[in-house]
C-alpha cells in the first residue's frame, strides 16, 4: 500500500514498478527523493531507484536541466563513483536508476564514532578525491555538494560518491523556509556564496570542509541563521585541526587547510593535486618501519620538534603548524594507519540517506 514519506513530498512506491523495475524497500531519504532498493525484473539484479520530489518535477527548467545531466552522468565509469544508469518519467514520477552498493555514509559513520581516525579520513579523501578529479576531466562535472553525507563506504573500504552532477537545486539543501541553516551550507564554498562561476576547486574546498569535519567532529564554519553562516564561511577564522585533535600530522592539517583556502590561488588548483598529496602522505609513512621510526630514525624524518614533515609535491609548509603541539610517536601514527578501518563499525543505521543493507559478498 502507498503513502507519502513524510517531509519529502514522494508518495511511498514500495511495491511499485517504475519502467522494469520494482521498488522492494526504501533505503533512505533526502532532500531531492527517496531511494528504493528495486529489482530487475528481467534479470533479477537489485538496483538503486532515486524518486524526485514531486516539487521538481513540476518545475520544467529542473526537469530538462535533470535528464541532460543524467545522461552525461549515466557516462562516467569510475570506480569510485556510484554508477548511473539510466533516468525516465513515469506518470508524475521523475527517476534515474543507480548501481547498488553495500555501504553506509561517512556521515553516520562520523555521528556513529564522532570523530574518525586520520589514517580513514586521508583513506576516505584520497579515494573521492580520485573521484572528483576523473568527473572534472572527463566528464566536466561539477559536483556541487560534496560532505560526508554523499560518501558511501562498504565494508571493504572502497568510497563511492553520490548526485554527480545532480545535487545543485536552487535554495534546496541549504536553509529552511525559517532561515536556519541546515544541509550543505556548512560546505558551501566562499566563491558559491558570492555568486561567482564555479569549477572543480570548489569540490576541492567542500572536501576539505568534509575532511576537517571527520577528524576534529566539528565543522571549520559554524552560525544560526544564513547570514552568521555566510559570513564564518567568508571572513571566519577556522581553529586549527591539531589544537582540536593532537594526533592528526602536522602535514595532514596543512593539506586540509590549503584545500580549505578561501583565495582560490591558495587552494588546491585541482582535486588531481589533492589526491597526489593524500597519497603520497600514506605511501611516505607506510614506507616506514615502526622499529625504525623511533630514535635517530625518527628524529631525521623531523624538523624543528618530535612531528613528521613529510615531502608532499603540493602542500605548504608553515612555520606556525611546526610550532603547535607534537604529534604522538611517529610510530604509533603508523599503527594508526594500518588499523584505523573498522569493519564491524560500518554497520547501516535504520533511518541513513542512502544506506544499503549488509548482505554476503556475491562473490
Amino acid at each position: 500500500m502507498s503513502g507519502t514519506s513524510k517531509g519529502t513530498g514522494v508518495t511511498s512506491l514500495v511495491g511499485q514498478w517504475l519502467g522494469e523495475y520494482q521498488m522492494e524497500a526504501e533505503l533512505g531519504r533526502g532532500t531531492m527523493g527517496v531511494v528504493y532498493r528495486a529489482r530487475h525484473g528481467q534479470s533479477g539484479k537489485p538496483f538503486a531507484v532515486k524518486v524526485l520530489i514531486d516539487v521538481l518535477c513540476a518545475d520544467v527548467t529542473f526537469v530538462t536541466r535533470f535528464m541532460r545531466e543524467a545522461s552525461t552522468v549515466a557516462r562516467l565509469n569510475h570506480p569510485n563513483i556510484v554508477r548511473v544508469y539510466s533516468s525516465g518519467r513515469q506518470d508524475q514520477h521523475i527517476y534515474f536508476v543507480m548501481e547498488y552498493f553495500q555501504g553506509v555514509t561517512a556521515g553516520h559513520m562520523l555521528r556513529e564514532r564522532k570523530r574518525l581516525p586520520w589514517g580513514e579520513v586521508v583513506e576516505i579523501a584520497a579515494q573521492a578525491a580520485d573521484a572528483l578529479a576523473y568527473a572534472h576531466a572527463e566528464g566536466r562535472l561539477v559536483h556541487r555538494d560534496v560532505k560526508p553525507e554523499n560518501m558511501l563506504v562498504n565494508r571493504w573500504r572502497q568510497v563511492k560518491l553520490l548526485d554527480f552532477g545532480l545535487a545543485r537545486i536552487e535554495g534546496m539543501d541549504a536553509i529552511t523556509r525559517a532561515g536556519t541553516v541546515v544541509g550543505s551550507l556548512y560546505y558551501v564554498s566562499p566563491e558559491q556564496l558570492l555568486g561567482r562561476k564555479l569549477d572543480g576547486r570548489s569540490d576541492v574546498y567542500a572536501l576539505g570542509v568534509s575532511m576537517y569535519e571527520m577528524l576534529t567532529s566539528q565543522r571549520p564554519y559554524r552560525g544560526q541563521t544564513l547570514t552568521e553562516m555566510s559570513d564564518a564561511i567568508l571572513y571566519g577564522t577556522a581553529t586549527p585541526i591539531r589544537q582540536l585533535e593532537s594526533s592528526v600530522p602536522a602535514d595532514l592539517e596543512r593539506i586540509v587547510t590549503k584545500a580549505m583556502a578561501r583565495d582560490l590561488s591558495q587552494r588546491y588548483a585541482s582535486a588531481s593535486e589533492l589526491h597526489m598529496d593524500l597519497r603520497a602522505l600514506q605511501a611516505t609513512i607506510a614506507s616506514q618501519p615502526a622499529e625504525a621510526m623511533d630514535g635517530a630514525e625518527a628524529r631525521r624524518l623531523t624538523v624543528g620538534g618530535p612531528e613528521l614533515h613529510l615531502n608532499l609535491p603540493h602542500a605548504p609548509h608553515s612555520a606556525q603548524s611546526e610550532t603547535r603541539e607534537p604529534a604522538p610517536n611517529p610510530a604509533a601514527q603508523r599503527r594508526t594507519l594500518r588499523s584505523s578501518f573498522r569493519p564491524a563499525s560500518l554497520e547501516p543505521a535504520p533511518h541513513d540517506d542512502h544506506r544499503m543493507p549488509r548482505t554476503p559478498d556475491p562473490r
